[in-house]
């Protein structure tokens, strides 16, 4: 007997339910819209595949939490549409979990989650330890989902349209007058999004597809004049320049740029990014005083698990930085060092290393420059975090198919392997077969010797 399938009394259901909601539209919006979105809240959660999860979550993760509007008032804080967004992504995930992998990231993830809670509850309270996993939220998610993704999966596939998106919104509802800004962030911000979709791009196998990405990520670095996300985007190109070389003599794979393709890269850029920020020795000049200011703000905390995250309080935020002549460092790294001390430096670095070790090469490349890039931003809620926490969602996926050729040292190991096993089957069965050739004339002499009776 066949099943009856739960989609056709679901899509019943909308049928029937979509005459009053419309009824309910023409008289309270706003209660509709609210139905609205309740109801396709539960459709994502009961139906959403891998890459719907991963589309919604790369959305919502690089646009700045403040761009979307508020819910309402949580612990002391403000609760806006981005971060239920990210929460309906983790339920849905974990409801589609597979099984929990013995991940070294997750584990450090979780390791360095706590040791910032611990630290900044003791130090600031609550409203402090809120802000600081509020800046962790999109990194969460990230090692949420991928513990519900297929290990072929090809996530940039599906988050690329995401990034897209969210640098489309800066002409519609940013501003492009000077340096662009908008939903994602600031001009900083933006210019990540653009230099990922730069990297992505520039692995993408498909020509249309190469040309569509690469076009747009030029012009919102272009637009958004972001001198760390250029090197970025340009660490980024080193990494695929040099691992697709090593491809190119190992397994002879054709796809992907090379080294010269790099060259001109970086000569473009050296001659471009002068002219389109005039004001780059001012720029250098800024962070250089910000990283002299760091000794003061580090030695007047405690060096090894530092002052505790204070983004939210001013006065302690000022406090922490009174020898300095700035009220941030404008540096990620640095502003982890003053909050959490060596001791959450160092597992900020260890989970680094620890989401770089099993990644494909395309991720490692948006990896890199997403690394360079936190060297010009606060440790405040930004896009940075979103593609760390895509980055960390990809872990997950060891065997990459959507670019051709484009994996890991391990998986191309692995793959010499087989071929390796394969190759050794096959003479083993050539060298039985030509053993047994070998001895069936002298079986045959033998028997005709000793006579009918035995044959």
């Amino acid at each position: 007997m066949r099943t009856p399938s739960w989609k056709t009394p679901l899509a019943i259901a909308g049928v029937m339910a979509s005459v009053p909601l419309a009824t309910l539209a023409a008289t309270s919006p706003g209660h509709a819209l609210g139905i609205l979105l309740l109801a396709g809240t539960m459709l994502f959660v009961i139906t959403a595949g891998p890459g719907l999860i991963v589309l919604v979550m790369a959305s919502a993760a690089v646009i700045h939490p403040t761009a979307w509007p508020p819910l309402g008032a949580l612990w002391g804080g403000t609760f806006h549409y981005g971060d239920a967004t990210l929460v309906v992504v983790c339920v849905t995930a974990l409801l589609r979990c597979r099984s929990a992998p013995r991940a070294p990231v997750l584990k450090v993830l979780t390791a360095f989650l706590l040791f910032g809670v611990v630290r900044s509850a003791t130090a600031h309270g609550l409203e402090n330890t809120l802000s600081f996993l509020r800046v962790m939220e999109p990194v969460i998610a990230g090692a949420v989902v991928s513990l519900s993704l297929p290990r072929d999966f090809d996530l940039w596939r599906w988050a690329r349209w995401g990034l897209l998106g969210a640098l489309a919104t800066v002409p519609l509802f940013g501003n492009t007058m000077d340096r662009w800004y908008g939903l994602p962030g600031g001009s900083n911000e933006v210019a990540l999004v653009a230099a990922v979709l730069v990297v992505i791009g520039a692995a993408e196998p498909n020509k249309a597809a190469r040309t569509l990405f690469l076009a747009s990520g030029l012009v919102g670095l272009f637009g958004a004049r972001g001198i760390g996300a250029s090197a970025g985007a340009l660490a980024g190109l080193a990494v695929l320049a040099l691992g697709r070389s090593k491809r190119v003599r190992s397994v002879g794979a054709k796809h992907g740029i090379n080294l010269l393709v790099f060259a001109c890269a970086v000569t473009a850029a050296a001659l471009l990014i002068p002219v389109i920020r005039p004001d780059m020795h001012l720029t250098l000049q800024i962070h250089t005083l910000q990283a002299e200011s760091f000794w003061g703000a580090f030695e007047a905390t405690n060096p090894m698990v530092g002052s505790g995250w204070s983004q939210v309080d001013p006065t302690a935020l000022m406090d922490t930085y009174r020898y300095t002549h700035l009220e941030g460092l404008h540096n990620v790294y640095l502003d982890i060092a003053v909050y959490l001390g060596i001791i959450g430096s160092g597992m900020f670095l260890v989970l680094l290393w620890h989401t770089w070790r099993p990644l494909d090469l395309v991720t490692r490349a948006v990896l890199v420059a997403t690394v360079v890039w936190f060297n010009t931003t606060g440790a405040f809620p930004c896009a940075g975090w979103g593609v760390l926490g895509m980055a960390i969602a990809a872990s997950a996926c060891r065997t990459p198919g959507f670019y051709p050729g484009v994996r890991t040292g391990a998986v191309v190991a692995l793959t010499g392997g087989i071929v390796a096993t394969r190759t050794r089957s096959t003479r083993n069965q050539q060298a039985v077969l030509s053993a047994s050739r070998h001895r069936e004339p002298h079986a045959k002499a033998n028997a005709m010797r000793s006579g009918p009776a035995q044959i």
